[in-house]
């Protein structure tokens, strides 16, 4: 993800946006992806680095222990055009890289990744659709040529509704962790100060609770309600209970929620659509600083991601075989 500043972030899942401009400066640019694990390992099969020929690159494929070597290999790839498929660890070639627990790995270097291909993919996430993209590489010394397909799926968008410090900490923990985050709120402090530190943040002020925006919401987005004024909260949740979010958080405690529960199904709210509330949100309860409720909601809103990426782990061959496992998980569909 690229900073205000115009940086990136070194350590970074999504490295098409950094190959892309790259590509379009001019510069060659190679595609590092895990194909094959053998053992433990501490990024999963499609993980991937893009390295440029002025040596500038992101993403990760270890814990830190490969990455520069990764760099060097693609450099020399870069240099000679050549795809090539480089092992790591148990039986590779360089005695000096040390996996842990005597595990290996096996990365693609892909140097011929075409700009069309590449903007392909991203305007399809750019759409909050999957993309795929499929790898070839010949394993050993022998012709058995494969593909890996490496399935993209759109980055987590989180929308935080509400008001005050823990609204603004949640929103910049959660750009950090690499989701795409919009701020929705009626207090101008709460946005001007969110704009203030982080400029590229989308904000979308709310004017009066019977008066609220269009909101998009699908099934790879997230809602974290942050409000003293629970008047937001009775317009705002029947439109998140009735999208397709995998996640919805209500701040407050358990008889602040039983009320906002009471006051919904007064307002014709089914009551079993309030199951989909998490409330009080968080992963933890009891903290009073900013700080600590929002990693407290977004450790939360990360569990649940995790428990979907297993779900769809034990239901497909690969982790990244098939975006439908996944999409299943998140949203029931």
């Amino acid at each position: 993800m690229k900073g205000f500043n115009g940086t990136w972030e070194k350590f970074e899942d999504y490295v098409l946006d950094f190959a892309i401009e790259r590509q379009r400066e001019g510069s060659r640019v190679a595609i590092v992806t895990l194909v094959h694990v053998e053992g433990s390992s501490p990024r999963a099969q499609g993980a991937q680095m893009a390295v440029c020929e002025t040596g500038e690159w992101t993403g990760y494929l270890s814990g830190g222990c490969i990455e520069r070597a990764v760099v060097a290999e693609a450099l020399d790839a870069i240099e000679l055009g050549e795809n090539r498929l480089v092992r790591y660890g148990r039986g590779s070639k360089y005695l000096d890289i040390q996996l842990p627990c005597g595990s290996a790995i096996e990365l693609m270097f892909d140097v011929t990744a075409s700009p069309l291909e590449l903007e392909t993919i991203d305007s399809r996430l750019r759409d909050r659709s999957a993309a795929i993209m499929r790898v070839p590489f010949v394993r050993g010394t022998g012709t058995e040529a494969r593909t890996f397909k490496r399935t993209y799926l759109p980055r987590i968008r989180l929308i935080v509704a509400g008001v005050g410090p823990a609204a603004i900490q949640l929103c910049k923990f959660a750009r950090l962790s690499g989701y795409e985050v919009i701020l929705y709120s009626p207090d101008q402090p709460t946005c001007g100060e969110l704009l203030r530190t982080e400029p590229a943040m989308q904000v979308v002020p709310l004017t009066t609770p019977n008066r609220t925006p269009s909101i998009d919401v699908d099934c790879y987005t997230a809602v974290a309600l942050l409000f003293h004024d629970h008047e937001w909260e009775t317009q705002l949740l029947p439109l998140f209970l009735a999208s397709e979010a995998f996640y919805i958080g209500a701040m407050g405690s358990r008889r602040t929620h039983e009320r906002r529960s009471e006051r919904l199904v007064r307002l014709g709210t089914n009551p079993m659509q309030l199951d989909r509330i998490s409330a009080p949100a968080g992963l933890f309860s009891g903290g009073k600083s900013a700080s600590v409720i929002a990693g407290s909601v977004l450790a939360e809103i990360m569990h649940v991601q995790q428990l979907a990426q297993c779900h769809a782990d034990a239901t497909t061959t690969g982790s990244h075989a098939e975006s439908g496992p996944i999409r299943h998980a998140l949203c029931g569909t």
